[in-house]
């Protein structure tokens, strides 16, 4: 259960810091992460770094390499 509560704390958080709140809402989201701890903190910044590379493209092979692979497989 504290896990959950970590990760979920930690989603809201790399949400509320990619822009998806107005400022206030995201200020307030974020003083309430921060009393989670180091445990979410921690999530935050690792799930808010791999949304960063997702929109920056960093996965896109891996992506159309699924769906090739799929469509080699249907091909058969």
């Amino acid at each position: 259960m504290n896990l959950l509560v970590h990760a979920v704390g930690a989603w809201i958080a790399a949400e509320a810091a990619s822009g998806r709140y107005p400022r206030p809402v995201a200020v307030g989201l974020a003083m309430l992460v921060s009393r989670l701890g180091a445990p979410t903190a921690m999530m935050t910044l690792a799930a808010f770094a791999f949304k960063r590379l997702n929109q920056a493209g960093a996965f896109e092979r891996l992506k159309t390499g699924a769906a090739e692979s799929r469509r080699r497989i249907g091909d058969v």
